[in-house]
Order: structure tokens, then sequence, then C-alpha cells
């Protein structure tokens, strides 16, 4: 983070008033970082060319009040703690950054393994200097039939089933069985069963559930499902895109599963894709990115 070192830089510490003129409104080099960093299959190369479906999406948590008010909070945290200081040596920030919480996925999906990138930023006060705290964040899960291996990307780091082929051996799935609803039917007529039917029944108000709603993503169609959030009001929507020539990993209850492409629950993180590609090919080294020099696999703890 830069920060004034014209003498206004002092005026501004000892101003609440002149403290939001002070700070400009723009984007600050963290999120410049994440939002404008080369896509995983950008930057890796090498290896055997593997069809996927792919998308990358922006956002960020609102916090349950919108980002407007959480960057608005981040201010007056920051006003609260030059007062604080009373003239001393303060730090002000030279820029508010556009998220008080962003987040950005890169998702890549086979048809027998995923793997999804995922980074992030956050801001907090420093209590000494009233400057902003802040660290790009960022790690990878790959997942399939195989397990799955959990990717530390700062700190360079992997641990579980993290071969050297990223699961490109996985099993294909098995198609969905039948739906949740059939196999309710199913135990209903089974006198044995009945009591258990009823119970999965009154659980099942938290299940996602089809809205039959369809939305067009960055020339991608998709699905929304829906799903309320336990032990509150919040609910959750997912959008998985539909088409493509293959069915990816991870689809199951009929279509439920994918790749995804719009995100949102109430009170919490706002995600939507700025590039979707379906049907395309990326190098099999997007699978794994623990491969590359400086990583270090970590053995599962019993």
């Amino acid at each position: 983070m830069r920060y004034l070192r014209h003498p206004i830089a002092r005026l501004c510490g000892a101003s609440l008033l002149l403290l939001a003129a002070c700070a400009a409104g723009a984007t600050t080099t963290q999120e410049e970082q994440l939002f404008k960093s080369p896509s995983p299959h950008q930057a890796l190369s090498g290896g055997a060319m593997v069809r996927v479906h792919r998308a990358r999406l922006d956002g960020y948590s609102d916090l349950g009040g919108g980002n407007a008010a959480a960057v608005a909070a981040l201010k007056q945290e920051v006003q609260a703690c030059v007062a604080s200081h009373r003239g001393g040596q303060v730090k002000p920030p030279s820029a508010w950054p556009d998220y008080r919480s962003a987040t950005r996925t890169d998702e890549y999906v086979a048809a027998n393994r995923r793997i999804v990138y995922t980074s992030g930023v956050g801001y907090v006060v420093h209590p000494g200097d009233c400057s902003l705290i802040s660290e790009v964040v960022a790690s990878a899960t790959l997942s399939s039939d195989q397990g799955s291996c959990q990717i530390d990307l700062n700190h360079k780091t992997a641990r579980g089933n993290c071969d050297r082929g990223g699961h490109a051996d996985a099993p294909q799935p098995r198609p969905p069985g039948p739906g949740k609803d059939e196999v309710l039917r199913q135990m209903e007529r089974n006198p044995a069963l009945a009591a258990m039917a009823a119970q999965m029944k009154q659980m099942r108000q938290y299940d996602l559930v089809r809205t039959g709603e369809q939305r067009t993503i960055q020339g991608a169609r998709c699905e929304v499902w829906r799903q309320p959030v336990p032990g509150s009001s919040n609910v959750g929507t997912f959008c998985y895109a539909t088409g493509g020539a293959f069915v990816p990993y991870g689809v199951r209850d009929g279509r439920l599963g994918g790749l995804l492409i719009d995100s949102a629950t109430t009170g919490g993180l706002q995600l939507k894709a700025v590039e979707v590609k379906l049907d395309t090919q990326v190098s099999s080294a997007v699978f794994t990115p623990y491969l590359a020099a400086g990583f270090t696999l970590e053995k599962e703890q019993p």
C-alpha cells in the first residue's frame, strides 16, 4: 500500500474532516494483483492437453449490509483510529479499496475431476499507525472420486491425495441414480422405512432446490438452484452451466453441480462469472500446481 509523503499527509492525520478527501477512491495494489493476475491456464503450461469447462468469477463478501456499507465502515474505523492518536504519527491510506473483502475463483472441470483456485483480499486497520493491513491469500482444491488435494499457494504446500497426474486416471463418475424425491417415495411405501422417510422430509427443508429459472451469463446458459441456510433467514442461489459436449465432474441429482458461474448468498459472498468457456482445452499442469518448484507435499495428520 502506498502512502502520501507530502506534508499534506500530516494534515490528513490531524483532521478527520480532511481524511476522506486525502484518500482517493481508487483500486488498491492488492486488488490490482487479485483481479489482474493471469488465470492458471495462462500461467501454467506443459504436459498433455485436457478438455474442460472453465470459468473465472469475481466477487466480494457484502458482510450482510452491502459492499458500500462495508467500505464506509472501514473508513469510519480509520477515522476513529486517527482520532485516538491525537496528532501522533499515523499513516491513513492514500487509496480506499473498492471492496472490503474481495474474492476471485478460477474453476476447471473435466469429466472426471475438477480444480478450483480461490484467492481473496480483505482489509483491517493497523492500530499502531492507522494504515490498512491486507494480503492476497490464494489456495486451490483438486477433487475427484480419488479424494482431494488441498493446496496453499502462498506457502507452497499441498496436503491430501496430490499425485503426479492430478487425478488424471480418476474413474468417470457413475450416472446419477434416482432423485431424492423418488427415494423418499420408495421409502414411504415400505412400512419399515416410513418413519425414517418422515424425518428425512423434515430435513429436506434445507435441501438445494431447482427453481426452474435459467440465466445467460457471459454467453453461457445456467440453471438456478436455491438453498436456505440452516438456522438463519439467509438463502443461497447457485447457477450451474447446462451446456457443453460432456457432463462435468460433480453433476448429481439431475443436473446439480458441474461448472458454477453465478453465486449469491444473503449476507454473504457474491460471485459472478466474467469469463466462461465450455468444451475448451487447457494444459494438464493446471491440475498439478503443486508440482512446481518450491512446493512441499505434506502428509495427512492421523
